[in-house]
């Protein structure tokens, strides 16, 4: 049990969860002085972790959303957007649009952590290599988002004073934006411990996110791509082979549970909110229940609910999505579901849509998907027409219900009803070995080692999806079909999507990323429940989902606000 007992830990927790509180009923943090902060381990952690706290916030951020930092997949063919933010996929913007550039304040903090520690003569050795290496870390991950954003950016690598010149290029190429982060967290893993409490950066938080970086700059970078994906294969190897982490039988656990996403194996970095300091409201888990009052139910809704529901839902699982989890047909082989028997079935004798529809499918669609006919805080929900979550049910405002035909489970604690101003704590996954699993499979497919790929994505397709394995020996092109599929499900709502596509899409010529320039569809099954159809979205949220992908959003622009105000910086390709 990941037990939080020490002062420093209580330190960390503070700045973690809200470092203008007092700490320990002292003064606040930022009151302290700065010979106060770096000449008191205890205090310096605590200034390390309000660092990182920023950093992992700024990670996870995605652009043009008010949904919070907690890494939705709105700009993607996996969510429907039914309130909050903008589209980034309508090509509504321009060369002004800010997709986060300044990142600046984090990238000091780091600065300052990796200067003062190096200066100080308070701290043993031990203590300076553990402080150091955080701050490595904490200034890769605060890189990795922005080479992600814009490719390249500018390289401060120390803290500025006003004597330096402060208007500063970008690096000269993308790839030097990449090495400067492969850099920072190579320093990071030498650094870093083995083990560590819930929320601690640990070596294996560096090679995770190393992985990862090489992974999607081999995509990105001018030259030597095949280094780069070398570099992602030995650092996922690296990770292997520090033998703490391993994969979660109970992939609902990981993420719709707090004690278990506390104490899950396959967790490598989490970010988590304490209860004394966090409400609904201040969660994912707000933005994706429904808004449905008893007093606003549909009488002839089946069934009647005996409670309602009170989120903001302002995203909705696809069909696309629910399409991609895949089915055990009856000679156990996994197949998508208009491919199997049970479907041939239904075609020729008719029956229930969802009885067909959702038999023997992935386990990961029913921990990440509410849809028609399951168990939703503990009542029987229907989406059918005339259902009780049918779109239609509400005879109130339309608002708050689902525009796709589904709701999302994944990220949600069901074990209490969800009310906006009741504390509740709540945890995000920033790095897990599912997700390092995946990356090393992606990199052995890019060196031409399908076979090793297998083995890898086998891994999740079985433990966390309950799927029977693809056989070693299948052809390539299948190989990265069913790899797209497997990274799309397990991945779901992990920030992943949008980076993979554009990847992807790098790599096969970068044009046209299909899966980003397609409307969505809703997905409607029949008030007899016995046929479907797919649907313009309704009540007028159609617009606000059609995508149309162009080759100029695999960087965002560098803001030409920012450009005006320092003429060293250049701009990305076609804005």
């Amino acid at each position: 049990m990941k037990n939080i007992k020490s002062l420093l830990l209580l330190l960390i927790i503070s700045s973690m969860f809200g470092a203008c509180e007092d700490i320990l009923e002292t003064k606040p943090l930022n009151r302290y002085s700065e010979e106060n902060v770096w000449g008191d381990p205890a205090l310096a952690q605590g200034f390390i972790y309000d660092a990182q706290n920023d950093a992992i916030r700024a990670f996870l951020s995605v652009p043009a959303s008010s949904t919070l930092y907690s890494a939705n997949d709105l700009h993607t063919d996996n969510q429907i957007r039914t309130g909050g933010g903008g589209n980034i996929n309508t090509d509504g913007y321009d060369r002004f649009f800010d997709a986060g550039w300044d990142q600046f304040s984090v990238i000091r903090q780091a600065n300052l952590i990796i200067e003062k520690v190096t200066e100080s003569t308070i701290f043993t050795e031990n203590q300076k290599t553990l402080f150091i290496a955080q701050g490595h870390m904490i200034r890769a991950m605060v890189y990795a988002r922005q080479a992600r954003f814009f490719g390249k950016y500018i390289i401060i690598d120390k803290v500025l004073t006003p004597e330096d010149d402060l208007v500063l290029g970008r690096s000269s190429t993308v790839k030097e934006t990449y090495d400067f982060i492969l850099n920072d967290l190579t320093i990071a893993a030498n650094g870093l411990p083995l083990n560590g409490e819930a929320g601690m950066l640990t070596k294996g938080a560096a090679l995770a996110l190393k992985a990862e970086v090489a992974l999607h700059g081999g995509a990105y970078i001018e030259s030597n791509k095949e280094e780069y994906y070398q570099i992602s294969k030995e650092a996922g190897e690296d990770l292997f082979n520090l033998g703490v982490y391993q994969l979660d039988n109970d992939y609902a656990n990981i993420f719709n549970n707090y004690d278990g996403g506390l104490n899950s194996n396959e967790i490598i970095l989490g970010y988590y909110q304490h209860i004394d300091n966090t409400r609904f409201r201040e969660t994912i888990m707000q933005r994706i229940v429904p808004n449905l009052a008893l007093s606003r139910l549909d009488t002839n809704a089946t069934p009647q609910l005996s409670q309602g529901f009170s989120g903001w839902s302002r995203m909705q699982p696809t069909w696309s999505l629910v399409e991609d989890y895949l089915v055990v047909d009856e000679d156990n082989v996994a197949k998508k579901w208009n491919e199997t028997s049970y479907y041939q079935d239904y075609m020729t004798n008719g029956g229930y849509v969802s009885k067909m529809l959702f038999k023997n499918r992935d386990k990961r669609l029913e921990a990440s998907i509410v849809r028609d006919s399951s168990m939703y805080f503990g009542q029987l929900v229907t989406y059918r027409k005339g259902g009780n979550l049918h779109w239609n049910a509400n005879t109130g405002s339309k608002w708050g219900m689902t525009a796709s035909g589904f709701n999302q489970r994944k990220g949600l604690y069901e074990e209490v009803q969800l009310r906006a101003p009741v504390n509740t704590p709540y945890h995000i996954v920033v790095f897990r070995l599912g997700r390092a699993y995946l990356n090393y499979a992606e990199a052995m497919l890019r060196l031409n080692q399908p076979d090793v790929a297998i083995e890898y994505m086998n891994r999740t397709r079985t433990a966390h999806g309950g799927l029977p394995p693809l056989a070693i020996g299948t052809d390539i092109s299948d190989v990265w079909k069913y790899f797209k599929i497997e990274r799309r499900v397990d991945l779901f709502f992990e920030n992943d999507r949008y980076w993979s596509l554009l990847r992807w899409g790098k790599e096969d010529g970068g044009t046209i990323i299909s899966e980003l320039n397609t409307n969505k569809k809703a997905f409607e099954i029949s008030e007899d429940g016995m046929s479907f159809e797919l649907i313009e979205i309704p009540n007028g949220y159609a617009n606000r989902n059609r995508m149309n992908f162009s080759a100029r959003r695999y960087l965002f622009p560098v803001p030409e606000n920012e450009r005006q105000l320092n003429n060293k910086l250049d701009q990305n390709p076609e804005w």
